[in-house]
């Protein structure tokens, strides 16, 4: 994006799902780890009201139920361009849906979306074809061909609804469920830049912040994370930000004795207590 121009081209082909997760009163919700008025700020977003009749606005309600589930992640072919959280008296409990705004020219072809279950994750994810081209200057349509997503609106109970909302994967609602031992170890395991292996380490100790529950990570674990390093300051660090949640202490030495050279065991013993 070069100022406010906004150049987007998609052209999205799958026969199998791709990966995941008129106007209703309520009230907005952001983002954060415990933050709701850190809100998710819009890339660009369209004016809807002044769309014109060419590129054929339109609006599709994807009804889905929340019962049983601890997360919602929509994942619309990728799109996360101007995406709303809303709370709705109007919304019955149990239930909610997601609203598309959606614009075309020339042709169509914007796939659909789906809900799908994952234990306790809900995704709603596009599947099918989606081929979008436009630009947008300050609120305006400049150029469409195909079909494009402008705008989602995620509507969900005013009362009572602990249930964390993630687009794209990231997370823009108020969180409820800390990050689990196993999915901060895949997480971790998946990154590939030392920069996106403390940001997996921070957002695992970020979940935790305003909880009851605390991180319970085993001396195995911890010798997953620090021995992910090369360098030894890393290593230090993580193991300074890490071990006080060790359940297991009793093995802390060996994993250092395997972890660590011989030369950054003495620190590293100093930094557990040994």
């Amino acid at each position: 994006m070069t100022g406010p121009q906004l150049n987007f081209a998609a052209i999205l082909l799958a026969t199998a799902l791709l990966s995941a997760c008129g106007g209703s009163s309520g009230s907005s919700a952001g983002n954060g780890a415990n933050n709701p008025n850190n809100k998710l700020q819009p890339k660009n977003p369209v004016d809807w009201a002044s769309i014109p009749s060419e590129y054929n606005p339109s609006q599709e309600n994807i009804v889905f139920q929340t019962v049983g589930f601890e997360k919602l992640n929509v994942d619309a072919f990728g799109f996360n361009d101007d995406v709303e959280i809303i709370y709705s008296p109007s919304v019955a409990a149990g239930n909610g849906y997601v609203r598309l705004f959606k614009v075309w020219k020339e042709s169509v072809s914007w796939g659909s979306l789906r809900p799908r279950p994952n234990g306790k994750t809900l995704g709603i994810n596009g599947e099918g074809t989606y081929a979008c081209s436009i630009n947008i200057r300050n609120g305006q349509i400049t150029a469409l061909k195909g079909g494009c997503y402008v705008k989602m609106q995620i509507y969900l109970p005013a009362d009572g609804t602990e249930l964390e909302v993630y687009s794209v994967n990231q997370l823009i609602s108020k969180r409820f469920f800390p990050m689990d031992t196993a999915t901060f170890i895949k997480q971790f395991d998946d990154a590939t830049w030392d920069e996106d292996k403390w940001a997996v380490i921070e957002n695992y100790l970020a979940s935790y912040q305003g909880m009851t529950k605390v991180p319970a990570l085993t001396a195995k674990q911890l010798g997953t994370v620090v021995g992910d390093f090369i360098h030894a300051e890393d290593k230090y660090k993580a193991l300074t930000r890490l071990h006080t949640f060790i359940s297991d202490r009793q093995n802390l030495n060996a994993m250092i004795e395997d972890k660590f050279s011989y030369f950054e065991r003495p620190e590293a013993k100093r930094i557990v207590g040994l």
